[in-house]
C-alpha cells in the first residue's frame, strides 16, 4: 500500500515496522471483508427455508427475532470487548462464530435449530460491528491519513459487495446442481479463513494522552456520549432508517423474482445489478458527498428509497426489479458516509462501542418491522408490503430538521481532546 498520503510527521512517531505493519492493515482488512462476504447461500436463502425447511414468508421474517434480540443484548458488551481487549481479537472470535453459525444454517433440520443458528450468528455480528471501522479508522489514524478513512472504508464495501456479487452468480447454479443446503454449508468453510485474516492484523497502539478505558467505562461512557451528544445520537437514528430501506432487497427480492416465475438457477443473475450498485454505492460515497455536501447526501438516501418502494408498489412486472439496485446503493453509501461522520465525533477509547450503536439501532428497528411487513407481504401481497416500507421511511426523515438543528448549535472538538478516564 502506498505511503503517497502519510503525514510525515505522524509517521516519524512510528517505527518502520509499525509504518508497513499498518499500511499491511489495509489490505488484509480487505482480504477479511472477501472472505466473510464471498457466501454462495445469498441468493437462494429465503428459497431454502421455504422450500426446503418449510417456512412460510412470514415464519422467515419473524425467526429474525430472536437473531436481533441476541445483537441487541450483547452489541455494546461484545463491542466494549474490542475497545478494552482489542479489535483483532473481536474480528477474530466474531469471523470463528460467523462461520459456525452460517454451517450450523445448512445443516439444521428443525426449526430449533435454525433458530440456534442464528443466535450464534448474533454473537458473530456483535463482536465484528463497530469494531471493523473502528480497527480501520485507527490503522488510518496511526499513519495520519484519517482523512482518507470515507474513501478507503468505501473501498472495502466495494470489496463486501464485489464478494456478495460473486457469491451471488456463483451460489444459485451450485444450488440447482447441488441442493439448495449444500452452497450454505460450503459458505462455512471458507468464511471461517477469515479468522486466519484476522489473526494477521496489527492493533495500533493508543497514542500516548489516551489509554484504554476500564470495560465497565466503555460502555458507561460510550452510552453517555451517545445520548447526550444531539448529533451522535441523529446519526445513528439516521442510520436505522437506511435500515428500512434494506428490508425490501433482503427480504422481498427472492419471493419477488418466485413470484414472476424465475427459475432458480437464474435468480443470482437477476440479483446482479444489485450486488453491482452496491460496488457502485461503495466506491462513490466519498465523491457524491464532495459533490453534495454531507446534508444533500443524508437527503438524498432516504428520498432514493421512498422512491423505490413506490415505485416495487405501484408496478406489477419483474422489470420493476430495477429498484432494488437502487435500494441497495443508498443502503451500501449510508455506510462510509454515517460512520465517517461518527468517527469524527468520538474519542478512540469508546470508537467501536459508539460505531455498533448504529447496527444496535438496525436490529431495534428491524425486530417489529420485519415481522410486521412479512406479515403484511403474507396477508396483503407484496405490493402492500412495498408501500408501508415507502410510508415507514418518509415518516422517518422526520429527524432530519432536528439533526441539521444540532448541527448548527455543535462546536466540533478534535476527537482526541475528550479525556479518558
Amino acid at each position: 500500500m502506498s505511503s503517497e498520503y502519510e503525514d510525515p510527521n505522524v509517521t516519524a512517531a512510528l517505527t518502520p515496522s509499525e509504518v508497513r505493519a499498518y499500511q499491511a492493515n489495509i489490505w488484509k482488512f480487505y482480504l477479511h471483508t472477501f472472505l466473510l462476504n464471498f457466501q454462495l447461500w445469498y441468493p437462494i436463502w429465503i428459497i431454502y427455508l421455504q422450500e426446503e425447511r418449510g417456512l412460510s414468508l412470514g415464519q422467515v421474517t419473524l425467526v429474525e427475532v430472536p437473531h436481533l434480540l441476541s445483537i441487541v443484548l450483547l452489541q455494546i458488551p461484545a463491542a466494549a470487548i474490542a475497545d478494552r481487549w482489542g479489535r483483532r481479537t473481536s474480528l477474530a472470535l466474531g469471523a470463528l462464530l460467523s462461520a459456525t453459525g452460517v454451517t450450523l444454517f445448512g445443516l439444521a433440520d428443525t426449526y430449533q435449530l435454525i433458530l440456534f443458528s442464528y443466535l450464534v450468528w448474533g454473537v458473530a455480528f456483535a463482536l465484528m460491528s463497530g469494531a471493523d471501522s473502528a480497527f480501520l479508522y485507527d490503522s488510518l489514524k496511526a499513519l495520519g491519513r484519517e482523512d482518507d478513512y470515507q474513501r478507503i472504508y468505501g473501498g472495502a464495501w466495494a470489496v463486501l459487495s464485489a464478494a456478495s456479487l460473486a457469491g451471488t452468480l456463483i451460489g444459485a447454479p451450485v444450488a440447482a446442481a447441488t441442493s439448495l443446503s449444500f452452497p450454505i454449508v460450503l459458505s462455512g468453510a471458507i468464511a471461517a479463513f477469515a479468522v486466519l485474516a484476522a489473526l494477521t492484523f496489527t492493533e495500533p497502539r493508543p497514542s500516548h494522552d489516551e489509554g484504554r478505558l476500564p470495560y465497565r467505562e466503555v460502555m458507561r461512557e460510550s452510552i453517555r456520549l451517545a445520548i447526550h451528544q444531539p448529533t451522535v445520537r441523529y446519526a445513528i437514528l439516521f442510520f436505522g432508517i437506511l435500515t428500512i430501506g434494506g428490508i425490501a432487497p433482503i427480504f422481498f427480492f427472492q419471493p419477488f423474482l418466485v413470484r414472476h416465475h424465475i427459475d432458480l438457477s437464474q435468480v443470482g443473475f437477476w440479483q446482479t445489478p444489485t450486488r453491482v450498485m452496491g460496488v457502485v454505492g461503495a466506491l462513490a460515497a466519498y465523491r457524491v458527498v464532495s459533490r453534495l455536501g454531507e446534508r444533500g447526501t443524508f437527503i438524498l438516501l432516504p428520498v432514493a428509497m421512498v422512491g423505490s418502494y413506490a415505485l416495487l408498489a405501484g408496478w406489477d412486472s419483474v422489470y420493476a426489479q430495477v429498484t432494488f439496485p437502487v435500494m441497495n446503493l443508498a443502503a451500501v453509501m449510508g455506510r462510509p458516509v454515517v460512520t465517517d461522520y461518527l468517527n469524527r465525533r468520538v474519542p478512540t477509547s469508546q470508537r467501536a462501542t459508539v460505531l455498533s450503536l448504529t447496527n444496535l439501532t438496525y436490529c431495534l428497528i428491524l425486530i417489529p418491522l420485519a415481522p410486521i411487513v412479512g406479515l403484511i407481504a403474507d396477508k396483503l401481497g407484496l405490493a402492500a408490503a412495498f408501500w408501508a416500507g415507502a410510508v415507514i421511511t418518509l415518516a422517518g426523515m422526520m429527524i432530519l430538521p432536528l439533526w441539521w438543528r444540532a448541527m448548527a448549535k455543535e462546536e466540533l472538538p478534535a476527537p482526541e481532546a475528550v479525556p479518558a478516564a
